[in-house]
């Protein structure tokens, strides 16, 4: 009994293992008649949905997805998602262009049937069913739905009244073998539903013209389309491609150009087209009154037809003139590689919405170019592509983007090597420096530093440019290596096997896995393993040293780049400086480098420049980095003319080492940068020194030469989040005779309609390591504390470009820099300046942009960049008995800011009494002119704003 016990066992857990590995999946077949209003863009509609329990499983809820909830406020996970990928556009949009879904009544076999709030998500809820749905039984799903259309943030919505209807009905998320994939709507992460039947009934006014999923069955419509082509009104029609050529013959082609967008008032009745489509898992449709058709026929190898249109924006016409060719050769080329395309119809339409790129559905897509034929033949391919990759083959695209995105970016470079766009030869210069591939310079620029992520990552989990270069770039080139690994002919004989077995199902990495090995014969583990690591596809090869001019981003893999280009330069002492820039710095980022520029001064005749060493390492496995730095400087920083006219420079030069450890991010999607440097700060300083010669009775004036340190240290935490981004940083610095200690912060807050308040926090304190003597309090006085941004004398360490560093008469001496207080005010010809203290300090400052609706200066012919500033403070001194100012100073103005706010304008406008008292005694002419201040900010220049989460 024992022994047939353990034999029933064992057939019973192998009937188990069996059943858990047959592959099955839900259907869901759909019947939904739409009307638009496109006088408040809105949807009404009714959806039948017959529900197929295909699995083993017994269902008591199906979660339904109500994705334009998306879209109803500031609260959902698209709008996170929007925030962390650095856009406010919908964060902070009107009220108007906001979307949403009600007016659900769901019935489930005609019964009554109640919803319960998904507990994270506003766009997915709970169906629970009134009664259980048994394995191989089916019911069905109805409710009425009205869906307010957003403005199209996202992939759908509307653009005025030309309509993009996708992602718009209530839909049951995917029942697979793991469980249910109920998902709210993200912009970067697609989509996952289950294959069925469409039967689509759209209602609107009659004169617009619609692109939807699926094949047209409304006879009359069909006419009508027949009837506006044979008028050449806006129809083209060009000659047919066949599978016997790739190059259609060219027929003259009648085109009627209309006025970009133009308002044509909705028709007085309305009609209703029919669309139905079988064996897809979505329907989009679109909608435009001016769309212009150009459509044609294909007959693909099998000696099938099929109808492939185009709609197209009359401002469009000319880039969109070669569309269809376009179509049917990405058509052609997938059908050959992969398998042929199953439906009858492919369309492209043109979109309203001014965002790149496109978006799939089956049987159409939704795309958007740069205005050039060669993007455009690019996008229609890829797009196109989709209609294997995610369309035919519907992949969780979610959970596995690379199986959408990299496999078809991979048909793309295929596409691209048939089909070659001739190459202009009007830029030759950047043709020979820059690749083709940007997408591959950022990806090595990535692995470089340890940011990059695997290719089967999921999509939310990608950082916005790993998305891009690892989804897309990455994964595309581990096709390519999949290829070289069996050859081009096996390769496209497991293509071709993963298509016609997974067609119309859904396939994970592990099925696509399967089939490759079954073809190929062999173990595939190896190479399907680097799905899931970092770093790079190709082992390395010895690269050379190689010396050009200016700039070469070609063959980083094969070289060392040491690059030469001129070097100009300019102050006040010395003039226009003109040199030769020595650098290695490119993409990918190497260890180790180095700039180096000597500038000869016409104006002092001196050898002057800059200097930097830095060899840059990644910590182990994170993208934590360890810097070594030494940095040097020698440039005039003032001058003396004495009794004989003769004019002498004073110079100064700097030696910085410097270490810099970045911690590394916890996640790819932060933007939380924190760090800790230590530096140290060796400047040589030519100075002045009169004496007198009592013999000789005389005067003598020398130039002696001293030296001094400042060693510092700093700690820094920054978010670069887009909305109320921020920063701090904590410094200590110690040299002859003193302690210095300050804390600086940057809290952004962003307004509605643009721009925002920055609020600027400094603390400061001094402290005397010895006495508090004249001699001391006069030997570390360009150290103290200042509330009026420092001069640049008191620039110590010499960190900020002046152009007149220590004069103290005309525009130059009206520059200040953005350190301590920052009061835009100067009192610099005092000989104490008001509010500079050897004590403590602590000020705010506030820069706002002015909104347009009171921006005076909005009424001016050209746009001027101004914002207000108001700045408050107070120091030690201000709290002594008796102080000779108020305990908290002043100013407000305005902020003229240039070129990305690297140059400041200050015009103080307002400011407490004691500056007011200093400008009417001292400044006795041109007292507005002389008050104004200014500050050239090179900080601002930062890659990292031009190449964002790059770390660099």
């Amino acid at each position: 009994m024992k022994k047939h016990f353990i034999f029933i066992a064992v057939l019973f857990f192998i009937n188990a293992a069996y059943a858990q590995q047959k592959y099955w999946q839900q259907k869901t077949d759909y019947k939904i008649a739409v009307t638009l209003n496109d006088v408040d863009n809105s949807l009404t509609a009714f959806e039948q949905i017959n529900y197929y329990n295909n699995s083993p499983d017994t269902l008591s809820f199906i979660w339904m997805h109500l994705w334009p909830n998306a879209y109803k406020n500031d609260r959902t996970a698209f709008s996170d998602q929007m925030l962390e990928n650095g856009s406010t556009k919908f964060y902070f949009s009107e009220e108007n262009k906001k979307g949403y879904i009600n007016q659900l009544s769901f019935k489930v076999n005609n019964v009554n049937a109640v919803t319960e709030d998904h507990p994270q998500h506003q766009d997915i809820v709970k169906l629970l069913l009134p009664s259980p749905l048994p394995p191989g039984k089916s019911i069905q799903i109805e409710t009425p739905f009205h869906v307010k259309l957003p403005y199209n943030f996202s992939r759908g919505g509307h653009i005025n009244q030309s309509y993009q209807i996708t992602q718009w009905y209530p839909k049951p998320a995917v029942y697979d073998k793991t469980g249910w994939h109920e998902m709210p709507y993200l912009d970067q992460g697609e989509f996952y539903s289950e294959f069925g039947d469409f039967d689509v009934k759209i209602t609107l006014p009659s004169n617009y013209i619609v692109a939807g999923t699926g094949a047209l069955q409304d006879a009359e419509e069909k006419k009508w389309l027949r009837a506006v082509a044979e008028t050449g009104k806006n129809i083209f029609k060009t000659a047919p491609l066949s599978t016997s050529t790739n190059k259609p013959k060219a027929e003259k082609t009648i085109i009627k150009k209309e006025k970009p967008n133009p308002i044509i008032p909705s028709a007085a009745t309305n009609k209703t087209l029919h669309y139905f489509q079988s064996n897809v898992h979505d329907f989009a449709w679109f909608a435009d009154k001016t769309f212009i058709v150009q459509s044609d026929t294909l007959q693909l190898s099998s000696g099938r037809v099929i109808d492939v249109y185009s709609y197209i924006l009359p401002a469009h016409v000319d880039t969109w003139k070669n569309s269809i060719k376009f179509s049917k050769q990405s058509i052609l080329t997938k059908s050959k590689w992969l398998g042929e395309y199953p439906y009858n119809i492919v369309s492209v339409v043109d979109n309203a919405a001014p965002t790149g790129g496109g978006m799939e559905y089956p049987t159409i897509t939704l795309l958007t170019a740069d205005g050039s034929e060669k993007a455009l033949e690019s996008v229609i391919n890829h797009e196109i592509g989709h209609n294997w990759f995610y369309g035919i083959l519907g992949t969780n695209e979610r959970e596995y983007p690379w199986m959408d995105e990299g496999m078809n970016s991979y048909y793309d470079y295929r596409y691209d090597s048939q089909y070659p766009y001739p190459q202009k030869d009007s830029t030759v210069f950047f043709k020979k420096r820059i690749p083709e591939n940007l997408s591959d310079l950022l990806l090595q620029t990535y692995i470089k530093l340890k940011k990059d992520q695997p290719i089967n990552t999921s999509s939310e989990k990608f950082s916005q440019v790993n998305y891009g270069i690892v989804a897309y770039e990455k994964a595309s080139q581990w096709m390519m290596k999949l290829e070289a690994e069996l050859g081009k002919e096996m390769f496209d004989k497991v293509m071709q096997a993963y298509f016609e077995k997974w067609k119309f199902k859904h396939p994970t990495t592990e099925d696509f896995k399967a089939v490759a090995e079954e073809v190929a014969g062999k173990s595939l583990d190896a190479i399907f393993g680097e799905l899931n690591t970092k770093g790079t596809l190709e082992k390395p090869i010895k690269k050379d040293i190689k010396f050009t001019s200016f700039f070469n981003l070609k063959e980083t893999e094969k070289h060392n780049y040491i690059f030469a280009a001129p070097a100009i330069g300019a102050n006040f002492y010395d003039k226009l400086m003109m040199g030769v820039l020595l650098h290695n710095y490119t993409m990918p980022v190497t260890n180790f480098r180095f700039v180096v520029a000597p500038l000869y001064a016409t104006g002092t005749k001196k050898l002057n420049g800059i200097g930097r060493l830095e060899y840059d390492k990644t910590v182990g496995a994170s993208d934590a980095r360890l810097q070594f730095s030494l940095s040097g400087a020698k440039f005039t920083g003032g001058s003396f003319k004495d009794s004989t006219g003769t004019k002498n420079a004073l110079q100064f030069s700097k030696i910085v080492p410097a270490v810099k450890y970045v911690f590394a991010s916890k996640d790819p999607r932060s933007n939380i940068k924190k760090y800790i440097q230590l530096k140290s700060f060796f400047i040589n300083e030519t100075n002045i020194l009169f004496t007198r010669d009592f013999v000789n009775n005389k005067d003598i004036i020398t130039y002696p030469k001293e030296n001094r340190y400042v060693n510092q240290l700093q700690v820094g935490i920054e978010n670069s989040r887009v909305l109320y981004p921020y920063n701090g940083t904590f410094q200590a610095e110690q040299g002859d005779g003193f302690v210095r200690l300050n804390f600086t912060g940057n809290y952004y807050f962003n307004y509605q309609k643009g721009g925002g308040l920055n609020l600027r926090f400094f603390a400061g304190k001094f402290i005397y390591t010895g006495d508090k003597s004249f001699t001391n309090q006069f030997k570390t006085d360009i150290y103290h504390l200042n509330l009026s941004g420092p001069k640049g004398y008191e620039d110590y360490n010499y960190n900020n470009y002046f152009v007149g560093r220590n004069e103290f008469q005309g525009a130059s001496s009206q520059q200040i820099m953005n350190r301590d207080g920052f009061f835009k005010v100067r009192t610099d010809l005092l000989s104490s300046k008001i509010g500079k203290t050897d004590d403590w300090l602590s000020a705010v400052n506030l820069t706002t942009d002015i909104p347009k609706a009171v921006n005076i200066f909005n009424a001016l012919p050209i746009k001027i960049p101004v914002r207000l500033f108001v700045d408050i403070g107070t120091f030690a001194e201000a709290w002594e008995k008796n102080a000779e100012t108020g305990r908290f100073l002043y100013d407000a103005g305005f902020q003229v800011s240039l070129f990305k706010n690297v140059i400041n304008v200050y015009v103080p406008v307002i400011y407490s009494k004691v500056y007011s008292d200093y400008f009417k005694s001292t400044i006795t002419e041109k007292r507005f002119l002389k008050n104004i201040s200014f500050s050239i900010d090179l900080q601002n220049l930062k890659f990292s704003k031009l190449a964002p989460q790059t770390g660099l």
